[in-house]
C-alpha cells in the first residue's frame, strides 16, 4: 500500500518531468497530478503494469512520466525508465491513441520478459484536450486467469470513471495486494470471481458453492456482516463477515452504472489482533479505576486526619496534599471513561481541576472568574497529563489563596497550545497583587514552586518564567511553561 508522503513524492516526480519535458501546460499538469493516486489502484485491480505518456515538446515523441506496477502480482517491467522520451515509432499505439482520441489495442503475440502481452492504450482528458494516455502492458497468461474476458469490460469502466467522474475518484480505496475480486452487475448477480475471491471465500466462510448463476448476496445469505463504512459518493460499502476460518472483509463500490466490484481480503489477523487490543484496553480501564479508588481511600484518609488536627499549619499542609491527590484521581478517572486509555483531553481535564478547586477552597466564581483558553482536539498520553494537572493544581491553588488578597475579585486566565513545533505552551496569568519581591524561582520557599520547577524541568523537559507584569491598577503574575513534549491532535 502507498502511503501519503509516498504518494506526494510521486506526484512532484511527475510534475518535474512534465515542466521540464512536456507541453502541458499548468492546468493540464495539475489535472494529472489529481488522478495519479488512481492509477496505482488501477494498476492493482487489472493486475496488469501501467504506463503514462505524455506528449513531449518535440513533434511526435512522448515522455513516460510515471509506471505502475500491481502489488502482489509479477511486473514486465524491472527497470525503471521514467522520464524516458520515445518517437512514435518506438510507441506507434500511444501516438495512435493520442490521434485518435480512442482507445487503442495493440497486436497480440509481443513478448516481454519471456510472456505474450497486448498493448491496450487509453486516452485520458482534461474536458475537451487529451493531456495523457495510459497504457496497459497486459500480461496474457495472468489477466486471462485473473479477470479474463471481463478484463476490457473493468479497465473501460476505470478509465471512464477518469475521465468523466473525477468527483468520485478520492473515494477509491486502497488495495495492498492480497485481495480477491468479485464482480456483479447491477442486480447483484455474479459475473466473475477471481481464483483468490473463490478461495477466500471457501478459507475463511467455508463457502463452497460454484459461483456461476448465482447473487452475491445468496452467497453471503448465512452470515451477518459487520458494517463498517459507507460511502454515498460511489455507493461503497465495507463490511466484515465473521467464519470458521477467520474473518473476511468486503469491500464493495459502484464501477459503473451497470456494473459494481467487491473487493475481499482476510482480516483474520488483524480481527485478533483488534480483540487483543479491546481485552488490554478493558484491562488497563480497570486498572485506572483501581487506581483512582486507591487514591480517593487514601485522599479520605487524609480528610480524617485533617479534622483531628487544631494546628493550622498543619491543617493547610493535609488540604493541599488532598488536592494534589484529586489532580491525579481526576487524570486516573479521564483514562478509565475513556476510549482510548492512552490519552486524556486536556480541556476538559483543566476545567475539572478548576472546579474541583474551586469547591475545595470554597472560592466564589462570580467573584473571581477562570479563563480556559484550550483546544478541543489536545491531548496528552497518561503520564504528561499527571505532570500538567499537577502543576495546574499548584498554579490556580496558589493564585486563589495568595494572589488576591484584600481584591474583591480578579481574573486569572489559562492560555494552553501547541507551538510551531507541537510542542507545549501554558500560560497561568492572574490580576492580582504580584509576587512578592523575596521570591526567587531558582531557590523557591514553597513546596508548591519546588513541585511545578521539578515537574516542568524532568517531567516534561522543559522551562518556566514568572514575571509580574503591571495590569490595570493590579501587578498580577504571569507563569509561562514551553515543554518540549509532542502534544496529540
Amino acid at each position: 500500500m502507498s502511503t501519503d508522503s509516498e504518494a506526494s513524492v510521486g506526484n512532484s516526480k511527475v510534475r518535474e518531468i512534465c515542466l521540464a519535458n512536456s507541453s502541458l501546460n499548468e492546468e493540464d499538469i495539475s489535472r494529472l497530478e489529481g488522478i495519479t493516486d488512481n492509477f496505482q489502484f488501477i494498476s492493482d485491480l487489472l493486475a496488469t503494469d501501467l504506463m503514462v505518456y505524455v506528449e513531449a515538446k518535440k513533434k511526435d515523441s512522448y515522455v513516460l512520466v510515471d509506471i505502475k506496477r500491481p502489488h502482489g502480482h509479477p511486473t514486465l517491467f524491472f527497470e525503471s525508465s521514467v522520464g524516458r522520451t520515445s518517437n512514435a515509432k518506438a510507441e506507434p499505439f500511444v501516438k495512435k491513441a493520442f490521434d485518435s482520441g480512442k482507445k487503442i489495442v495493440g497486436i497480440y503475440g509481443v513478448m516481454i520478459a519471456g510472456r505474450p502481452t497486448q498493448q491496450v492504450v487509453y486516452p485520458i482528458y482534461h474536458y475537451d484536450n487529451i493531456i495523457a494516455t495510459i497504457s496497459f502492458e497486459k500480461d496474457l497468461y495472468l489477466t486471462e486467469s485473473l479477470l479474463g474476458k471481463h478484463w476490457n469490460k473493468v479497465a473501460d469502466d476505470l478509465v471512464g470513471a477518469l475521465n468523466q467522474k473525477r468527483h468520485k475518484l478520492r473515494h477509491w480505496p486502497r488495495l495492498v495486494g492480497q485481495e480477491g475480486f468479485i464482480l456483479t452487475d447491477n442486480v447483484d448477480q455474479l459475473m466473475y470471481a477471481s481464483y483468490m475471491a473463490h478461495n477466500l471465500l471457501v478459507s475463511v466462510l467455508g463457502i463452497r458453492e460454484k459461483l456461476t448463476n448465482v447473487k452475491l448476496s445468496t452467497l453471503l445469505k448465512d452470515f451477518h456482516g459487520e458494517v463498517l463504512e459507507t460511502e454515498p459518493v460511489i455507493n461503497l460499502l465495507i463490511k466484515r463477515y465473521s467464519g470458521i476460518g477467520g474473518t473476511l472483509q468486503t469491500t464493495s463500490f459502484d464501477l459503473s452504472e451497470n456494473n459494481r466490484i467487491h473487493v475481499l481480503r482476510d482480516i483474520s489477523e488483524l480481527s485478533l489482533k483488534e480483540k487483543e487490543i479491546k481485552v488490554k484496553g478493558a484491562l488497563v480501564k480497570e486498572i485506572h479505576h483501581r487506581v483512582k479508588n486507591n487514591l480517593n481511600a487514601v485522599a479520605a484518609l487524609l480528610r480524617m486526619q485533617l479534622r483531628r488536627s487544631n494546628d493550622n499549619a498543619v491543617k493547610e499542609a493535609f488540604q493541599q496534599a488532598i488536592l494534589r491527590l484529586d489532580s491525579i484521581t481526576l487524570v486516573h478517572e479521564f483514562l478509565a471513561q475513556t476510549d482510548n486509555v492512552q490519552i486524556v483531553a486536556v480541556g476538559k481535564m483543566i476545567k475539572d481541576i478548576v472546579r474541583n478547586l474551586q469547591h475545595a477552597l470554597t472560592i466564589d466564581e462570580t467573584k473571581i472568574n477562570v479563563s480556559i483558553n484550550c483546544p478541543d482536539n489536545l491531548f496528552f498520553n497518561s503520564e504528561q497529563a499527571v505532570s500538567v494537572a499537577l502543576i495546574i493544581n499548584e498554579l490556580v491553588s496558589n493564585c486563589y489563596e495568595h494572589g488576591f488578597k484584600g481584591l474583591s475579585s480578579g481574573e486569572i486566565l489559562i492560555d494552553i497550545y501547541a507551538n510551531e513545533n507541537n510542542h507545549l505552551n501554558m500560560t497561568i496569568k492572574d490580576n492580582g497583587i504580584g509576587i512578592p519581591s523575596s521570591f526567587s524561582l531558582e531557590n523557591p520557599s514553597g513546596l508548591g514552586w519546588h513541585i511545578i520547577s521539578t515537574l516542568v524541568k524532568e517531567d516534561l523537559n522543559g522551562k518556566i518564567d514568572v514575571q509580574s507584569p503591571v495590569i490595570g491598577s493590579n501587578v498580577g503574575t504571569e507563569v509561562k511553561i514551553e515543554a518540549k513534549i509532542n502534544v496529540k491532535h
